[in-house]
């Protein structure tokens, strides 16, 4: 007698899902923002202690974070393709999106707004201006060299570069913003905003929505949390 033996194999299907980190790199620093706030809070009138170590910690996640979401929404447009989608044949946007990827961030949005919409960034608008200083900041403390290591004129021309965009530490007010003083509840709120009007104003240059205005009241509220 033959018997048949019939086997049955599970398939398991997979599916991919997108990960974007853009926007949830500027909530986590708003999230970061809060708290130096809290901390400020609960010391103001105190003077300079261990607490402004949580102050600088936090800082440096504000300042890194919020640079970061600006680097990763400039690559999302490019390989997502969505911003060259309707200027440029795929191949032609794969292209300027590789020639691009080791550029400067705001070499990156400069690219994408002369393709799509036919204009240069003005570098010396204001949201550009402040966005640029932020960048510049970033790499100052992910590239930090200590003042004797002979940096003290560097680290002079980014205090000046910084200057009136926010306001020092209340706990350290007779030194120059960098490479102390600038880590503040003011420099948090200054660079959280400093991403969103940079990136509604290059929206705006381009003629397309911006893709965080749908978020503004929730990053409204992780500012502002207890």
């Amino acid at each position: 007698m033959n018997v048949t033996i019939t086997t049955m194999t599970k398939t398991t299907a997979m599916a991919k899902t997108r990960m974007n980190l853009a926007l949830h790199h500027l909530f986590a620093a708003c999230r970061f923002a809060a708290r130096i706030r809290g901390v400020e809070r609960d010391h103001t009138g105190q003077p300079f202690g261990a607490f402004w170590g949580e102050i600088l910690h936090h800082a440096l996640g504000v300042a890194t974070l919020t640079a970061a979401s600006l680097e990763s929404y400039a690559n999302e447009m490019y390989f997502e393709g969505s911003i060259l989608a309707e200027a440029l044949p795929l191949p032609a946007a794969a292209e300027i999106a590789d020639l691009v990827d080791r550029e400067p961030v705001l070499r990156k949005y400069a690219v994408a707004l002369a393709v799509r919409a036919g204009k240069r960034l003005d570098f010396g608008a204001g949201p550009v201006q402040n966005a640029d200083a932020l960048i510049k900041l970033r790499n100052a403390v992910v590239h930090f060299r200590p003042e004797w290591f002979g940096e003290q004129q560097a680290h002079d021309k980014l205090s000046r570069l910084l200057q009136h965009r926010f306001q020092a530490s209340i706990f350290l007010p007779n030194e120059a913003l960098f490479p102390r003083s600038w880590a503040s509840a003011s420099f948090a709120l200054w660079a959280v905003q400093s991403c969103m009007t940079f990136m509604q104003h290059f929206y705006a240059q381009v003629g397309l929505p911006c893709p965080i205005d749908q978020f503004e009241d929730q990053i409204s509220k992780l500012l502002n949390a207890p």
